[in-house]
């Protein structure tokens, strides 16, 4: 009778994870589905609509993270769980509204709705992040749900633009918003559901020099930054740089996108299937790759090396985030993870925001295609911070054994 009870909350236990896991990854790819449609569909309405310069598509990308940073930093991690909860679920509903809004704006309204686009995803996407690590009760489960959240993010990135793509083929720009709202709508439904962290709010800046001494963190901010200045060109001028000098249509574009995100999927797929063994190796092997991928995107004569050069960067992408999440979870104790991963979070959004602004003034100066020499630069540089911090790497953080493998 005992043992019937033990084995009965055992199934329970399981049930409940299982129903937490799908939540997660169900919440997670709509979420991010509809975050990249927005990131890389606005660059291009300012500029086929409101005939928007380079500079000025990559402010108006700045500005959504800038607002991103400020609900992260001085909203989401000052208010205690219970208003945070709210506040959440609140801004999944809004997130839903200015899909609805975003086809019919006019210039102003296009900033203004990224503004506050960029505001909600800044209340909704690190919860959601942390949510992913607070799941099961070992720490060999818990990273296994990491690799599933990022699996889920890029499956997410993969069919995304598929959709798009198809969609553009039939409506414009504008309201292909109107069936994205559709991933925005199951978020407000699955909002109440998804498994949520009680933290201690708003000390990150009292203990970020000590975090900042751990050769792991400084490893998984280098190694996120060396892919920053590239994603972030992607995004924001991938799709100008195929019209301008490949004269692709709107269609063509996120087939493009796909294929970068296609490439980013299937590296996930195989991480989680054949875990990392070696974070030197599988750092560095990713510098090289993206270097590569930069210097054939900068040499293309045509559409086709243009497409060989993203689905070749859409492997460092696949490896950069996960390796980043795998690192501090492995070098930080329970009390501290939230804390690196919080700061991690708020840095990267900070790179996010001056990115887009960097390459703005460099296309206006350069040109696009010599401004991806700027980024070829930034890549090399980062690759020797990361190179640095690697070599004093915890020997915990290189991920030899207990790592999350999903095929056992």
């Amino acid at each position: 009778m005992k043992m019937s009870k033990i084995s009965s909350l055992s199934n329970s236990e399981g049930r409940d994870i299982m129903q937490a896991i799908i939540i997660l990854l169900t919440f997670t790819f709509m979420a991010r589905a509809s975050n990249n449609m927005i990131q890389t569909t606005v660059p291009l309405i300012a500029r086929e609509y409101f005939n928007a310069t380079e500079t000025e598509v990559g402010l108006i990308s700045s500005v959504i993270s800038i607002s991103s940073f400020i609900a992260t930093m001085w909203v989401n991690a000052r208010l205690d769980s219970a208003r945070r909860r709210i506040l959440f679920e609140a801004s999944t509903l809004l997130y839903f509204l200015t899909f609805i809004i975003y086809p019919f704006v006019n210039y102003i309204g296009l900033w203004l709705t990224s503004t506050a686009v960029g505001f909600l995803l800044g209340i909704i996407m690190p919860n959601v992040a942390t949510s992913s690590s607070i799941i099961g009760r070992s720490q060999e489960m818990r990273e296994r749900v990491i690799a599933l959240y990022t699996f889920a993010l890029s499956l997410s990135l993969t069919i995304g633009p598929v959709i798009e793509s198809l969609v553009l083929r039939y409506f414009t720009l504008r309201y292909a918003f109107l069936f994205f709202s559709a991933f925005s709508a199951i978020m407000v439904i699955l909002s109440p559901k998804l498994p949520f962290p009680v933290e201690k709010p708003g000390f990150i800046k009292f203990k970020l020099n000590s975090i900042w001494s751990k050769a792991s963190f400084r490893t998984a901010i280098y190694n996120n930054a060396m892919y920053s200045l590239p994603f972030a060109m992607l995004t924001t001028f991938g799709g100008i740089y195929a019209i301008e000098y490949f004269h692709a249509n709107n269609s063509l574009v996120y087939l493009l996108f796909a294929a970068f995100f296609t490439a980013s999927f299937a590296t996930r797929l195989y991480i989680s299937i054949r875990p990392i063994k070696d974070v030197k190796y599988a750092s560095l092997s990713m510098s090289i790759l993206t270097v590569v991928g930069m210097v054939i995107m900068t040499l293309s004569p045509n559409i086709y090396v243009y497409a060989l050069s993203l689905a070749i960067l859409g492997i460092p992408h696949g490896l950069t985030y996960p390796l980043s999440l795998i690192i501090i979870s492995r070098d930080s104790k329970d009390d501290e993870r939230n804390l690196m991963n919080s700061a991690f979070s708020s840095i990267m959004t900070i790179i996010g925001i001056l990115s887009p602004i960097a390459l703005g003034v460099s296309a206006e100066l350069l040109g696009l295609r010599y401004m991806t020499i700027i980024v070829e630069a930034s890549v090399v540089f980062f690759t020797w911070l990361l190179y640095k911090s690697l070599r004093e790497l915890n020997p915990n953080a290189l991920l030899t054994k207990n790592t999350p493998n999903l095929t056992r």
